[in-house]
């Protein structure tokens, strides 16, 4: 029986700024387990500014497969105003060295830091597709408890970002990431700890985000595309069903609300992911280039 393939993976901070005997430790511990069963390598996720050519040449030691890469923003003015404490250059240089030892390559970035802006964070979207990562997370910016950005938001040099802007905003990051096909694995934090949600101050924070923008993805696209009058008769991936309708149904009260139309969604296996078809044609999450 086939069996999926894993990773080992370490999270949760700069690996690569540990020291380096914790380092060996844990990927000596991690190294062990590889070749066995389903694990086939190790992950895990670091800054820019913590990994160079002596860097690599350790982790050559051990079967390290995918490293993901904390850019957060390609515009300097939001690096400096978030105290990131690297630069675009650590960035290109970061991520070149990955890909050429042959690790998958991740990105993370964060949309809403301090200085962050609309066009700020698509122009970081743009700058991560020539990276050309393997997959990418999108993580909008929270304020948590007791940090220095609730500080300055308490002193008004910060604006947190509200959910509607967020939900506009990564609707055009993903379709970015979808027109070029590299996989947004996450988009938004959340953790079952209830303390995690209590200790977030402002901010985007919901535990489907991911859900509530492709959902925002499909009504902006169909809304783009609406012809004629009476029911909406539309087809989609089974996977995409839900989305389609909706968060909670909420697209399909959209558009009732709206235009008094009733959307009529059936699911369609030859249907790839992320389009629908709609007036006899097929139409992309994605927004093609201009």
């Amino acid at each position: 029986e086939k069996t999926e393939s894993m990773e080992i993976a370490f999270f949760g901070g700069s690996f690569t700024a540990l020291p380096r005997g914790i380092q060996k430790k844990y990927l000596s511990l991690a190294a062990g387990y590889v070749g066995t069963g389903p694990v086939k390598g190790i992950r895990f996720s670091t800054r820019p500014d913590a990994i160079d050519q002596e860097v690599i040449d350790f982790l050559s030691n051990y079967p390290v497969t995918t490293v993901e890469v904390g850019v957060q923003s390609a515009d300097e003015r939001v690096l400096i105003a978030s105290q990131r404490g690297h630069d675009l250059v650590d960035i290109l240089k970061a991520t070149s060295l990955v890909k050429r030892q042959g690790y998958q390559l991740g990105i993370q970035m964060m949309t809403g830091l301090p200085e962050d802006d609309y066009e700020r964070s698509v122009y970081t979207a743009e700058k991560i597709i020539l990276l050309k990562p393997n997959f990418v997370r999108i993580y909008p910016t929270l304020v948590l408890k007791g940090t220095p950005l609730e500080e300055m938001m308490n002193r008004g040099e910060y604006d947190p970002w509200e959910i509607e802007e967020t939900l506009e905003l990564t609707d055009t990051i993903m379709s970015i990431f979808l027109r070029e096909g590299i996989s947004v694995i996450r988009l938004g934090l959340y953790s079952e700890n209830p303390d995690f949600a209590e200790s977030v101050v402002a901010g985007p924070y919901h535990p489907a985000l991911k859900s509530l923008v492709l959902s925002r993805m499909y009504r902006n696209r169909l809304e783009d595309k609406l012809v004629g009058n009476g029911d909406i008769h539309l087809k989609v991936s089974p996977f995409d069903l839900s989305s389609m309708v909706g968060h909670g149904g909420q697209n399909r009260q959209y558009f009732l609300e709206k235009y008094q139309r009733r959307m009529c969604v059936q699911a369609d296996e030859q249907l790839p992911r992320y389009c629908f078809e709609y007036d006899g044609r097929r139409v992309p999450l994605y927004k093609e280039k201009s």
